[in-house]
């Protein structure tokens, strides 16, 4: 089955189970879930007004379909993503926890963060990395697809873990 065609079917059964608890998800989300080429995050949800409505916007990772279960790990992300989609919910406020746990009634784990059951090794992660800094301190590693462009960017940032000063190394 093609990856569209099981993000479709994903979005319809989430979308319906979501409605079926009284979870208000909106009416005014676009029925084409795009699948994006994210590396840090597994989906996103974009909201746009024109003309006076305001219209969501759903994309999945395509990362997803690397998971073990990818199947119920696209639901959960889909749920997720769904939830925002209430009014006053664009956020992981109260009110967004409150209908992640009410949407856990059915199964589906909503999280704000959540990390792949597929482990990378730093030298994957290094390889993967357009940018690679490292702490002159403590020698942590970070690992980003991108950086400001804020000429000084890095030397205004420092390690989460001991406040040490960034160097870029690749």
């Amino acid at each position: 089955m093609e990856k569209e065609k099981i993000i479709k079917e994903i979005f319809k059964k989430v979308y319906f189970d979501l409605k079926s608890i009284n979870i208000p998800v909106s009416n005014d989300i676009s029925p084409y879930v795009k699948l994006s080429k994210a590396k840090r995050k597994w989906g996103s949800c974009r909201m746009s007004k024109r003309l006076g409505d305001y219209r969501f916007y759903i994309s999945i990772s395509e990362n997803c379909f690397k998971e073990p279960d990818y199947i119920q790990f696209i639901s959960n992300t889909m749920a997720h993503e769904l939830i925002h989609t209430v009014r006053g919910c664009f956020n992981h406020g109260a009110k967004f926890q409150g209908y992640a746990v009410k949407a856990a009634e059915l199964g589906y784990t909503v999280n704000t963060t959540s990390k792949s059951s597929i482990e990378k090794n730093a030298d994957d992660k290094f390889n993967e990395a357009k940018h690679v800094l490292r702490c002159r301190n403590c020698g942590e590693m970070y690992y980003r697809f991108r950086l400001p462009k804020t000429p000084d960017y890095i030397d205004k940032i420092v390690c989460g873990r001991c406040r040490g000063k960034l160097e870029k190394i690749k």
